[in-house]
């Protein structure tokens, strides 16, 4: 007796099966997610977890450091957005580790090093050298944090070619779609030359 749906038959009907490990959810890591992004990831969540439980404790000498820039009259207020703004700056660190997807570090890195970058224009026009001297050192820190996740990135992306062309040579027709499946395969220019810093350091 024919079948009722004999569309199930059809091997072009199919539904695609499941993994043969069980795995249902997305993948475990993403193309440019590197292992040593979990280290970026708990020094920007550390930091600033510091820093918000140091103005907790702290909160009066916070507001006077502020006042000294903006005034004691908005201190208060300006401390309060800071925080908040810092607090949004961990939680998309925290995300972007728990998501193992290194671009939300970005927005946390970018975060502080404008901040940085307000204060050490403040200490210019101030005539505060010493304020200035270490604020710029937090900003060259950070950028120097930027590169190395961005070099980490590239690193990973550039792994995760590799891995792809090591494989059996595609059929004819499914390059295009290997190709796509392997993740990115150009790189920035800041990618490339913050991976080529990265090849610089010196290796244990």
């Amino acid at each position: 007796m024919a079948s009722a749906n004999p569309e199930w038959t059809r091997p072009d009907q199919r539904l695609p099966e499941r993994p043969a490990d069980g795995a249902t959810g997305p993948p475990a890591a993403h193309g440019t997610w590197h292992r040593m992004h979990y280290a970026v990831g708990v020094f920007l969540v550390a930091y600033g977890l510091t820093g918000l439980v140091g103005a907790a404790l702290l909160w009066s000498d916070r507001r006077d450091e502020l006042g000294d820039y903006f005034g004691a009259g908005n201190a208060g207020t300006l401390l309060v957005l800071a925080k908040a703004v810092e607090a949004l700056l961990v939680a998309a660190a925290a995300l972007g580790m728990v998501r193992r997807r290194d671009v939300w570090f970005v927005p946390a890195l970018a975060g502080w090093m404008a901040g940085f970058a307000v204060f050490a224009v403040l200490d210019v026009f101030d005539g505060r050298w010493g304020g200035l001297l270490e604020h710029l050192l937090y900003l060259a820190g950070f950028v120097v944090l930027l590169f190395v996740s961005y070099g980490l990135s590239a690193k990973a992306q550039v792994g995760s070619g590799a891995a792809v062309r090591a494989t059996a040579a595609p059929a004819p027709g499914e390059g295009a779609e290997a190709g796509q499946d392997g993740g990115p395969r150009r790189l920035t220019r800041t990618q490339e030359f913050a991976l080529a810093a990265l090849n610089r350091l010196p290796r244990p």
